[in-house]
């Protein structure tokens, strides 16, 4: 009998653990019991408006176009496209806001990316890090872009594609993440989007 009951209960613990790994693409995808340094999944959005979000910056190098807050089917993310800008050049930034690097060790990055109309590989989202932006002036930072997979010209329809996971360790102090999109008015006017972004530590 007692054995009969433990193989119930074993059985009972082990369907419970696989329905609870299920989970939808749209999820954060965060190791199990990772300390998480930080999170943004972009939910507390204002449809269609120019990003602002409190420590964020969002900053056109080149043209007028910024990051947009956008939602679908209540899953906020931001956005950035040159279209309909008819500029020779729109460059914007989405910078996250200051980590401490030396509170943690292992740290990783992760995140979603998504692109629709984009047909060429000028027209681009790149990721670069930075210790020594100063919060305001951003092309006075030294940047460094790290190795990350991204969505491009061959992911389009809106599929979001995981960065993989990127090795932060290296650094310390103060630590700021950079998505970069490329882009112009005419021949590169595709959008892309960036979602579910998680800095966790791996020790």
């Amino acid at each position: 009998m007692k054995n009969k009951f433990l193989k119930t209960v074993l059985l009972a613990t082990l369907f419970l653990g696989v329905a609870s790994s299920c989970v939808n693409d749209d999820d954060f995808d965060i190791p199990a019991l990772r300390p998480i340094i930080y999170s943004e999944n972009f939910n507390e959005i204002d449809y269609n408006m120019t990003f602002d979000y409190a420590d964020w910056t969002n900053f056109a190098e080149a043209g007028t176009k910024k990051w947009i807050e956008r939602e679908f089917r209540d899953d906020g993310y931001i956005q950035f496209s040159s279209f309909g800008s008819g500029e020779a050049s729109n460059i914007g930034w989405a910078i996250s806001p200051a980590m401490d690097m030396d509170a943690y060790t292992g740290e990783v990055l992760t995140f979603k990316s998504a692109t629709n109309f984009v047909d060429n590989p000028a027209n681009k989202l790149e990721v670069f890090v930075s210790s020594d932006y100063d919060g305001t002036n951003v092309l006075a930072a030294t940047w460094t872009q790290v190795d990350a997979v991204v969505a491009d010209e061959t992911t389009n329809g809106y599929t979001y594609v995981s960065s993989g996971n990127i090795d932060l360790s290296s650094y310390t102090g103060t630590l700021h993440v950079a998505f970069k999109v490329t882009g112009n008015g005419t021949s590169l006017d595709g959008l892309f989007q960036v979602d579910k972004i998680v800095i966790y530590s791996s020790n």
